[in-house]
């Protein structure tokens, strides 16, 4: 288990996209999320455990299986999670995560390999500039996500929450609200 979570730590499963690699396993969080994980200063790495690797254009073939294994944060593409709570940044107890509020806007973005289509919240004037610039992490959320490989776009990935790295995005599309 993660060092210094032993004995609070709970296990999430999550599914860490590359670019070209899909790992599924389990990641030790704390009472912050994987979002405390994902913006912790002291280390680059984000443990994973019981981690079973495929190709994104063969996700059913598991290539390998290791019971741990480790990732650098900056090689991270995209997390897929199938419960946004295990994924939002913890709130105070009288108001919602900053994260989870907004009005939903229909998104569609793309990162290396793949094109995502879903949903982001946002408050305020809508324009992508200003919804990337005004991001408090280093994660973009897509609610009730799709990910499509793009060179093979029967291959799709769905979650209820995908934490995207806003250094990976090529393209970012909003439709528009009026």
């Amino acid at each position: 288990m993660a060092a210094g979570l032993a004995g609070r730590a709970t296990l999430i499963n999550v599914d860490i996209f590359t670019d070209g690699y899909r790992v599924s396993g389990q990641v030790a969080v704390g009472s912050g999320g994987i979002h405390s994980n994902l913006g912790d200063p002291n280390t680059d790495y984000l443990e994973i455990e019981g981690a079973y690797i495929s190709r994104i254009n063969h996700p059913g073939d598991i290539i390998a299986h290791y019971p741990y294994c480790a990732f650098r944060k900056e090689s991270i593409t995209f997390i897929l999670l199938q419960d946004r709570r295990e994924g939002l940044p913890v709130g105070t107890s009288r108001s919602r995560s900053i994260y989870s509020r907004g009005r939903a806007v229909e998104a569609f973005l793309t990162v290396p390999n793949f094109e995502i289509s879903g949903e982001v919240l946002h408050e305020g004037k809508l324009s992508p500039t200003i919804l990337l610039a005004q991001s408090v992490s280093r994660y973009q959320f897509v609610y009730n996500a799709v990910a499509a490989a793009s060179l093979y776009p029967d291959v799709t990935f769905q979650g209820d929450l995908l934490l995207v790295d806003e250094n990976r995005i090529g393209i970012f599309c909003l439709k528009s609200v009026d």
